[in-house]
């Protein structure tokens, strides 16, 4: 009799190891589960709002959407390589190497970050030619978009690591503010859409720094936002107090993780 190339036995018993392991972190299974829910909830809200007209910003919804291509390949990458190069399984070499931690963090980010720029040429190539994309950009407001809404996404990324140092799982915090920010945000439809749902629901919108950073980057491609309107000023300063409050928290966060893990003597355990 021909034996069977795989044990199904085996497989069902590290099938059941891992549904043991994913059910011991209560909050990980807890939050995997409510991502889920919330980003269905996104993607509904987001197919209600299509092919119309976004106020907001006097422009069209495939504009809108590429400016999320624009956020999405310009700040967004800047966190993923944070994360990916500062974390519990890469802190205790970096540390051991003896080698400048931003050294290290620029050295993971720099080249995902280039490939990431590259990558959005032929992106609003295609929006702006194929697709019909208008954007009208103010290139001063564009770069001081980026910078502070870069500062913002490496100070959550770093209070992630920090938390994760000490709890070896994800932290709730970022993960709620990541989240939330999937439906509250504007990521993919206008923050001014919840009202037709739950009137006044956009307020808790305004309350994600995620909201903000998609707001200016918007005012600064969409409307030629300038830095001496009034009502511009006032969003860029909003955005900038934002950051100036979350890097040194980040900071804090960040030695807090590392000192407690080192005393605890669980740095390198993951």
């Amino acid at each position: 009799m021909m034996e069977l190339p795989i044990d199904l036995k085996k497989i069902a018993a590290l099938t059941q190891r891992d549904i043991r392991n994913w059910s011991t972190y209560k909050t990980a299974a807890l939050t995997s589960v409510l991502g889920t829910l919330l980003g269905v909830a996104s993607w509904g809200l987001s197919t209600t709002y299509r092919n119309r007209a976004v106020p907001d910003y006097n422009t069209d919804y495939v504009s809108f959407l590429i400016t999320g291509v624009i956020i999405a390949n310009l700040i967004l990458p800047l966190g993923q390589g944070v994360q990916k190069g500062l974390n519990p399984q890469t802190i205790e070499n970096i540390l051991m190497t003896g080698m400048p931690t931003p050294t290290f963090v620029l050295g993971q980010v720099m080249w995902p970050y280039i490939l990431s720029v590259i990558f959005l040429i032929p992106q609003v190539f295609i929006g702006v030619y194929v697709f019909h994309a208008h954007l009208i950009i103010n290139y001063v407001s564009l770069i001081l978009a980026v910078a502070i809404s870069s500062a913002i996404v490496f100070s959550f990324s770093v209070i992630s690591t920090g938390m994760r140092i000490v709890t070896k799982v994800n932290d709730p915090f970022t993960w709620a503010i990541s989240v939330m920010s999937q439906i509250f945000s504007g990521m993919t439809f206008p923050v001014s859409h919840l009202n037709d749902y739950i009137p006044g629901l956009s307020t808790v919108s305004w309350f994600l720094p995620q909201t903000w950073i998609y707001h200016i980057v918007r005012l600064a491609t969409l409307e030629d936002g300038s830095l001496t309107q009034p009502d511009v000023a006032t969003s860029f300063l909003v955005t900038l107090v934002i950051a100036i409050v979350l890097v040194p928290i980040s900071m804090r966060v960040f030695q807090w993780g590392l000192a407690r893990a080192k005393r605890d003597g669980s740095l390198g355990h993951y």
